[in-house]
């Protein structure tokens, strides 16, 4: 045997394998908190099961044929470990290490320790790997194998103060435990091994500890630099002597100035700025290793051991140090908090004069590198030791217990429910709060993350954030989980997420989905298991008549290179179509889908609302809506208006009205689409505007008129109104002709028909003052022309009647309207469409450019279903946001429909579990999310820090812009288990 255990020459009858392990699986095969379990290799189980037809196991099932499987041979669990060489200090303790991406049922099962022991006394092989249950979970709590836990050494500390290395013992911890536990444990003989009761008492414990715990720090000796020394600096790969010139701590960017010796001579020596340097002549002990015991700080002690940096690589070495007679042993030094170390936090003052947590990065010489917790990296410096600006931690700014790497400001008092909790707005970062609520709401990643299981998958060498996304995102996400619920301020993933994606570092609006696409990238790519992506020049492209096997090829493809829970559970796959219009030749192939983009169809047209005021004062305003196109301007708007309310297009004048003053007078071609819904509109009939030139006139001028109250206080009130002056030669007109139109226009409004005039009208004159004019003066019309009724009182002032047409129920989705659904924007969605000029289909048959036909359906489908609703439009000409109300359904979205895999419409019905929604228009408006909670199963509103509790019925809303839906019966917690599945 190989792997040195013992392996009985005679192995039994399948029969009795059979019934033995039968037996064991009856007894042993409930996973209970606490227990131990093995880990065997699934391809070897899978064999043992084909080739005995055991049905012991519910994860597999033999298949039903008369003619058993060969013999698995030997185990060989060596497939799912780290290979030789990384794990050697853990095996120098027996511990076998588990490859970060290896997953349940791909890789390997868990079995009972009494299987194990009975499968390999017949088949031998090896290596055990064994591992500890544990009670995990948020939404429920249930019983998991700790995969990867930290495994402490620890050595006793005897009477001289001394570590004894003749007799370490090692110890699994979970990751969430923190070293408090250790030492509660310690404290309890070992009782509790990092159990919840343990953390519960953990501090409770450590107040009357009789254990204290120390770390070995290894570092190497060094020597600070000093300008002139010899040295030798690398660049570009080559090391190059030189005379150092300047010190990282002068330099923003924190570099060496050298000027190398193949410089010197030159007119103008340029100096060499580089990071790394060396002594040409090292000083004496320069190098050494130097190994010291420290007692592990109170903020160490607080800190979960996943995330603490003593046990971030391999295993982590403790000194146990027990009182002796109520005496400690080793003496503890305090060390002045200026004594500064990397990894010491202080508060500093920044450079707008406010002190902020930062944790230091780097001491040289007499200078420190200093982060500011939950920002940017570029906002570091380097300060003097013994400037003001430099105080101890806590004396300057809020405490905490830790500061970890950040800083999410939690602030208490709101009675909700766990998970539901308000997040700070940064500044115009009511977009990321809401994609982060959404989010928070995910079945299969809350779990994922509060457990802290994202730990051990994170990828260090991640393309633009080597981890930091997913780090981030957990802290927060962890944080939102907390017991009470409260206020958090998401500052530390907001630096995060700026950095991976620069357009995010800012404090501008942006868009929910835009962020949301970032952030399940910055999450795949650091929880990707792929480490070393293969490369594959060769596409899956089909021809329409083996879609199952050409989809299932570019699946494999595409997971061989992108593997990580955000795949597991969010990412499908649609199947697109295009037939060649020159050859027929049709072209299919298969591309994976996070985000289920829909356009809202006929979305050509608009309806817009309109107050028309006709030219008899004895006629009622009358209000209606018109559809229009949307590429139309307002000589289209005006035609279909007149068309509705009977009179002539030529003859109206159109205007914005916004607080009760005329914002606008449109123009013939002003678009369509640049007027809001919710922007106010009135046409104005006048008679004279037909010809644009009447008898004795040469044109028509279009005036705005206000309502104002005189005195002291003005006051704009009313409906304002729009007339066409009528202008000669030189662009003047009579006042008496301009008051006798306004007069006439404003008959409507008198309530009080005894008085003749209860107004008067003022002309804006040249010194920007308004006065009566006299009838017979003429008056110079210009482009600031401006004209204003002053009423006597505003009780003289009464709203012109007005009747509302019946089109005006087209508007409202309970008016009348019919309603758009989801249905109809999936079906839009899969309509087959005709590529536009400019998007062109290269045939790979006849290598011919054409515009083809192009046809998309949904395959496979995701356990979490994401679909935007394509509000926002963007053209060459105009932009435009859809506020087209969509009913969308919150239980039992059945895509079987628009799914084109037969195997896939089994499972295809969805429920809504929360909403990111926008109000407002293009370039600002606000944004927010509804979601179900995860624990009452209750929905609320996430409005930034406000949280309410909302009825399931106001879920809809005309406002929806992007909707998370979960498979009905996925299991959140076993997602990845399921995604991988081979069953």
């Amino acid at each position: 045997n190989s792997n040195g255990e013992n392996m009985e020459t005679d192995t039994p009858s399948v029969k009795f394998q059979i019934e033995e392990i039968g037996k064991l699986m009856k007894n042993d095969g409930e996973m209970k908190q606490g227990q131990l379990w093995c880990l065997i290799q699934s391809k070897w189980l899978e064999t043992w099961i084909d080739y005995t037809g055991s049905k012991a196991f519910w994860q597999y099932r033999p298949d039903e044929k008369e003619e058993r499987g060969p013999s698995p041979g030997e185990i060989d669990n060596k497939t799912f470990l780290v290979e030789k060489g990384e794990g050697a200090t853990q095996a120098t303790f027996g511990v076998t290490q588990i490859n970060l991406g290896a997953q349940e049922t791909r890789d390997f099962y868990f079995v009972p320790v009494s299987v194990w022991e009975k499968l390999q006394s017949w088949y031998g092989g090896g290596p055990k790997v064994q591992r500890g249950t544990k009670l995990a979970g948020v939404i429920e709590k249930r019983v998991k194998v700790d995969l990867h836990p930290v495994h402490l050494v620890l050595y006793s500390c005897n009477t001289k103060g001394e570590a004894d290395t003749s007799n370490p013992i090692m110890k699994p911890y979970p990751k969430e435990a923190s070293l408090s536990q250790v030492i509660a444990d310690l404290s309890n003989d070992g009782k509790s091994n990092g159990t919840t009761e343990a953390k519960a008492k953990a501090e409770d414990e450590e107040s009357k500890a009789t254990v204290r715990l120390w770390y070995l720090e290894v570092s190497t000796k060094t020597f600070p630099y000093e300008k002139g020394e010899r040295v030798e600096a690398r660049y570009n790969g080559e090391w190059y002597i030189g005379d150092l010139k300047g010190l990282p701590e002068e330099d923003k960017h924190g570099r060496y100035s050298v000027l190398c010796d193949v410089d010197k001579g030159k007119p103008t020596p340029p100096k060499t700025l580089v990071r790394q340097i060396r002594r040409v002549t090292p000083k004496e002990g320069e190098g050494e290793e130097i190994k010291e015991w420290k007692a592990v700080s109170d903020r160490e002690l607080k800190v979960e051991l996943g995330l603490l940096k003593l046990t971030k690589s391999g295993l982590s070495k403790f000194m146990v140090e027990r009182k002796n007679d109520g005496k400690w042993i080793r003496e503890l030094i305090i060390k002045d908090w200026r004594d500064f170390e990397v990894g010491d936090y202080i508060d500093c003052e920044d450079t707008q004069s406010k002190f902020l947590p930062a944790v230091i990065k780097k001491v040289r010489g007499g200078k420190i590198q200093v982060h500011y917790v939950g920002y940017s990296d570029k906002w570091d410096e380097w300060i003097d030791k013994e400037s003001d600006r430099l105080a101890k931690r806590g004396s300057r700014c809020r405490t905490t217990e830790d500061y970890d790497d950040d800083d999410y400001g939690s602030s208490y008092g709101f009675g909700g429910s766990q998970g539901s909790v308000g997040l700070r707005n940064l500044g115009n970062t009511c977009f990321m709060n809401s994609t982060l609520q959404c989010m928070n709401a995910t079945p299969s990643l809350t779990d994922f993350f509060v457990d802290g299981e994202y730990r051990s998958q994170i990828n260090r060498s991640a393309y633009k954030s080597g981890g930091r996304i997913a780090e981030e995102y957990g802290k927060l996400v962890k944080e939102m989980w907390a017991q009470r619920p409260h206020t958090v301020t998401p500052r530390g993933f907001k630096a995060a997420i700026g950095d991976f994606a620069p357009r995010f570092s800012g404090y501008q609006q942006q868009d929910s989905q835009e962020l949301l696409a970032c952030l399940l990238e910055g999450l795949h790519e650091d929880l990707n298991r792929i480490r070393k992506k293969p490369y594959d020049p060769n596409p899956a492209i089909g021809d329409g008549k083996n879609d199952e096997k050409i989809a299932e090829l570019a699946w494999n493809k595409y997971r061989k290179r992108e593997d990580s829970v955000i795949i597991d559970n969010i990412y499908g796959q649609i199947r697109s179509q295009v037939i060649c219009p020159e050859c027929g030749n049709l072209s299919v192939k298969f591309d994976p889908c996070g985000i289920l983009q829909v356009p809202i169809p006929s979305v050509e047209t608009k309806l817009q609302a309109v107050t028309i005021q006709y030219a008899d004062p004895s006629k009622p305003n009358l209000k209606l809506a018109v559809s229009v196109e949307k590429s139309g301007d307002v000589n289209d708007l005006q035609a279909a208006v007149a068309k509705v309310a009977n009179v002539d297009a030529k003859e109206l004048i159109s205007c914005e009205v916004y607080h009760n003053k005329v914002y606008k007078v449109f123009s013939q071609d002003h678009s369509i689409n640049s007027i809001m819904d919710n922007d106010i509109i009135y046409m104005f009939e006048v008679l004279s505007l037909k010809s644009e030139k009447p008898e004795d006139s040469k044109g028509i001028m279009r005036v705005k008129v206000n309502m104002e109250t005189g005195g002291r206080d003005e006051l704009i009130f009313g409906t304002p109104v729009c007339i066409g002056i009528p202008y000669n030669d030189d662009h003047e007109v009579k006042a008496g002709d301009v008051e006798s139109m306004i007069v006439n226009a404003l008959k409507r409004n008198w309530s009080n028909d005894k008085k003749e005039k209860p107004f008067k009208v003022l002309v804006r004159t040249d010194w920007n003052e308004f006065k009566e004019i006299s009838p017979e003066k003429m008056i110079k019309l210009s482009r600031d022309f401006e004209v204003k009724a002053v009423w006597d009182s505003k009780e003289d002032y009464s709203e012109a009647k007005c009747l509302k047409h019946k089109s005006l129920a087209n508007l409202g989705e309970s008016e009348g309207g019919e309603v758009l659904t989801l249905k109809a924007c999936l079906d839009s969605f899969t309509k087959e469409e005709i590529l536009t000029a400019g998007n062109e289909y290269r045939c790979p048959a006849c290598k011919k450019e054409s515009r083809g036909k192009k046809k998309l359906d949904l395959w496979r489908l995701p356990n979490i279903l994401i679909v935007q609703l394509k509000r926002f439009q963007y053209t060459r000409q105009w932009r435009d946001k859809i506020t087209t109300y969509v009913d969308y359904p919150l239980e039992g979205l059945d895509l079987a429909t628009w799914t084109k895999a037969k195997d896939q419409k089994r499972k295809a019905v969805y429920d809504l579990y929360a909403v990111s929604c926008h109000g407002g228009g293009l370039g600002g408006g606000h944004y927010w999310a509804y979601a179900k909670n995860l624990v009452d199963q209750s929905w609320y509103t996430l409005n930034d820090s406000s949280v309410k509790k909302m009825r399931k019925n106001d879920v809809k809303t005309k406002e929806a812009y992007l909707l998370f839906y979960a498979r009905r019966g996925f299991n959140g917690s076993q997602a990845a288990r399921e995604a991988r599945s081979k069953k």
